[in-house]
């Protein structure tokens, strides 16, 4: 039995970042940018007006005021998308619309608010002062500066960003292609027959959303049975992954079969059993360079594992800078009292009071409770000789979902 940020750290070093491929930019939500992209053009690529409202020279609305109106003469009309071929003189403004490039000559734009047009002229009731309500060319980014890092995540503000800076392909990692293999002839799928003393196979469409959540490209290839065939079928079917999940089977009592089965496919084991709870019988190998775990049976075990071990791994394989859950600090809002020698990973109910972010145990945290997971956002980190931690303590948590 190994320590859980050993097998962690042999997990991780077991992965690599996969190769890059282009793709569509409507493509990218989810995908992690494969290397750093730099601007193209400015952002914005010239001065802009950014209210509807008349192009000035600020010089000229000087002592302006609701009962002392500068009046000025309207050259032209200037809608976004149109460059005007005049230059603003002393006395003059040009009505413009958000977003228009800024007439030569002009320095700031009046708020169509503060004025009123009379005819050929428009009357300004309010002092402005240069830049006002215009955006500068490059303000948001400059040409050559830097846009994202590689190793982050495209969300739709980073989507926005990389079209603005002119992206139509983006260069991203290539999804680790993951399998999810549940066993067990105790388990049958949603919505088949149960037969006497069966229970439902939760943990097959778990692990897979948990993949697809991570952002594998996970195939969920069914229940293998308690025979050597059943199991050995599925092996064979997922050799073309680069991680092979599976649930059930690894504890004390049922680990055997498929031990056997995995070295016989050529799975060489790297740790098998670490000191944490739940999740104790967590099993790790590698078949050439898939890597491959084995999870224990119990909903919540299986989860919690895929959480501290095989996301990490997909995250390593996509390039993130910190793979696996985030993590941060909560106030403990009650007493707890475990037995030490292990790890121990809470499921923990958030509560934010003002500026205090606090933290309590799910009331039930046996490992076949399910809705645990629904109803906890984090999980409570113990260290393995803590017996007791007492409430107001500073403990470190980890997120089941993200931050």
């Amino acid at each position: 039995m190994i320590e859980y940020e050993v097998a962690r750290s042999l997990v991780l070093s077991s992965g690599k970042t996969l190769p890059p491929e282009s793709v569509l930019l409507a493509e990218a939500l989810g995908r992690t940018l494969a290397k750093d992209i730099k601007a193209r053009e400015n952002v914005p690529p010239f001065t802009k007006a950014t209210m509807d409202g008349y192009a000035v020279r600020a010089e000229d609305t000087r002592a302006a005021g609701r009962d002392n109106a500068v009046e000025l003469e309207v050259t032209e009309d200037l809608p976004a998308g149109r460059i005007s071929r005049k230059s603003v003189g002393p006395g003059q403004a040009v009505r413009i619309m958000t977003g228009a490039p800024l007439p030569k000559g002009a320095d700031a734009v009046v708020m169509v608010e503060d004025t009123e047009k009379s005819g050929g002229r428009v009357k300004v009731r309010r002092e402005v002062g240069p830049g006002a309500n215009i955006g500068q060319a490059g303000e948001d980014l400059k040409k050559g500066e830097l846009v994202l890092e590689g190793g982050a995540v495209i969300g739709p503000a980073e989507t926005g960003l990389l079209a603005a800076a002119g992206l139509a392909r983006v260069p991203v990692v290539s999804r680790p292609k993951l399998a999810v293999i549940a066993t067990g002839d105790e388990i049958v799928e949603p919505g088949d027959r149960k037969g006497p003393g069966q229970i439902r196979n939760s943990n097959g469409p778990a692990l897979l959303a948990m993949a697809l959540r991570t952002g594998a490209d996970a195939k969920y290839l069914g229940i293998a049975r308690d025979r050597s065939s059943s199991l050995r079928a599925k092996l064979a079917r997922a050799k073309g992954a680069d991680i092979l999940v599976l649930s059930g089977g690894v504890s004390v009592g049922d680990y055997d079969l498929v031990k056997d089965e995995l070295r016989t496919a050529g799975v060489r084991p790297v740790f098998w059993q670490v000191r944490i709870k739940p999740g104790k019988p967590v099993f790790f190998g590698r078949r050439g360079s898939q890597l491959v775990f084995g999870l224990p049976g119990n909903p919540t075990s299986a989860m919690v594992t895929f959480l501290l071990f095989v996301r990490p791994a997909v995250e390593r394989m996509l390039g993130r800078t910190n793979p696996g859950p985030s993590g941060g600090r909560a106030v403990l809002a009650e007493d707890v009292v475990l037995k030490p020698g292990r790890t121990q990973f809470l499921r923990g109910v958030l509560d934010a009071e003002g500026a205090v972010l606090n933290v309590a145990p799910y009331a039930d945290q046996k490992s076949g409770v399910l809705r645990s997971m629904v109803h906890s956002r984090v999980l409570i980190v113990v260290p393995a000789d803590v017996s007791r931690l007492e409430k107001g303590r500073d403990v470190e948590i980890l997120y089941i979902d993200g931050a």
